[in-house]
């Protein structure tokens, strides 16, 4: 698949029949895991070796053209409101230009997770807290989850998580999973609410 574009000068004039062709390398559609639609707020794509930053189209899709056809890339996805994302994508995998969109466990997605920062509704189901070592230090990076459910996100640079649950009905109680150890305590969910875990000490 190639693109056509104006020729940009260093005047900013744009020339009819001034084009070149661009050979699309691949592309990447973002979506907003709580949500499921388009991220808010600014998402910067970019390869990690080079910096190059990814165009979007009309559509949302950001794309990346005349990359090399060998070799791997290192994606990275980036914003105020979510958690980063780095992916490595083999270019070997686009070999079919009729498919040029990048696929995550059988996807063509890259779910971003929010991370506490977000503006979730008023009427959301979080349950948020606060993870630190014994020290009484915040732990970043850490995976928290629900014991039976798919619900999992990460810890930030000062140790907060935030957990959105869908198909809640009135309450529901819930045992926490850091990665992979359940913790002691049960926490009661609300429909509609915040509730909090407080700090939560690890070893």
């Amino acid at each position: 698949m190639a693109f056509a574009r104006i020729y940009e000068t260093d005047t900013c004039t744009a020339y009819a029949g001034d084009t070149r062709s661009l050979k699309l390398s691949f592309a990447v559609w973002v979506i907003d895991e709580y949500t499921g639609q388009k991220p808010s707020g600014k998402i910067r794509v970019e390869i990690k070796e080079t910096g190059k930053k990814a165009s979007q189209n009309l559509s949302g899709y950001y794309f990346f053209t005349d990359l090399h056809a060998e070799g791997s890339y290192t994606l990275s996805i980036k914003s105020e409101l979510y958690f980063p994302e780095e992916i490595t994508v083999d270019m070997s995998a686009f070999s079919d230009p009729k498919k040029p969109v990048i696929e995550i466990n059988g996807k063509p997605e890259i779910a971003l997770k929010p991370n506490p920062g977000y503006p979730f509704s008023g009427n959301a189901t979080l349950l948020r807290g606060q993870i630190e070592s014994s020290s009484g230090k915040p732990v970043a990076g850490l995976r928290v989850g629900v014991d039976g459910k798919n619900i999992e996100n990460l810890t930030d640079s000062r140790g907060e998580f935030v957990l959105y649950f869908k198909n809640i009905i009135k309450s529901e109680e819930v045992t926490l999973i850091i990665n992979g150890e359940a913790v002691e305590n049960s926490f009661t969910v609300r429909e509609g609410k915040t509730v909090s875990a407080k700090k939560i000490s690890i070893q």
